[in-house]
């Protein structure tokens, strides 16, 4: 593994992220990824968008390379949340990716966050209890750390993600992202100084 290298797997719910907050949201995750580009780690990202489908916005991308159009979250108003298949689909992609990559050249953390509104409801390959059993061989055998932003907390005990690393999103105010992803960037931080 590559001491001080690590990634960032994001999964971001953009369902989440409706009109009023949309701007605070593209804003927090912009505060997020800079204050990594300050990381005394190597810190490379891969963000996958999701809503009923997914996409990859950008793949193992330094942090320092990162545009501001690379932040962009469309708009969706069909309420689909495909969290379980997202995840999947992501966790899979950089599984074959470090397969791939020659041990030395891989991150030596690992930091998967997932952002989740509501509950899953338009996933069609992945269940709660498959997605909860790769997170646990991923954490407990690969050390990848894992981290939750949600508005509701059983997602949190569904997936196995303990209460320490779980965000729970307050919509009662003003802008729902500053705090959490400001409390996010912490806890990555702490995380990757070990």
């Amino acid at each position: 593994m590559k001491d001080n290298f690590t990634e960032l797997l994001m999964a971001l719910d953009c369902a989440a992220y409706i009109d009023e907050q949309r701007e605070n949201a593209v804003k927090a995750l912009k505060g997020f990824i800079s204050g990594k580009k300050k990381s005394s780690n190597e810190v490379n990202a891969t963000i996958l968008k999701y809503t009923g489908s997914h996409s990859v916005a950008f793949e193992n991308k330094p942090v320092a390379k990162i545009k501001p159009t690379d932040y962009d979250i469309p708009l969706d108003y069909t309420g689909a949340c495909a969290m379980l298949d997202a995840a999947q689909y992501l966790m899979n992609k950089a599984g074959e990716r470090y397969t791939d990559t020659p041990e030395e050249e891989r991150p030596s953390h690992v930091v998967m966050i997932i952002t989740v509104f509501g509950r899953d409801n338009a996933s069609k390959t992945c269940t709660y209890e498959k997605l909860k059993e790769m997170i646990a061989h991923q954490r407990d055998i690969y050390k990848w750390k894992f981290y939750l932003i949600t508005d509701f907390s059983i997602n949190m005990e569904k997936l196995g993600i303990d209460e320490d690393d779980t965000i729970i999103v307050k919509k009662s105010e003003k802008d729902w992202f500053k705090e959490p992803f400001k409390a996010l960037g912490e806890m990555v931080e702490e995380h990757i100084k070990d």
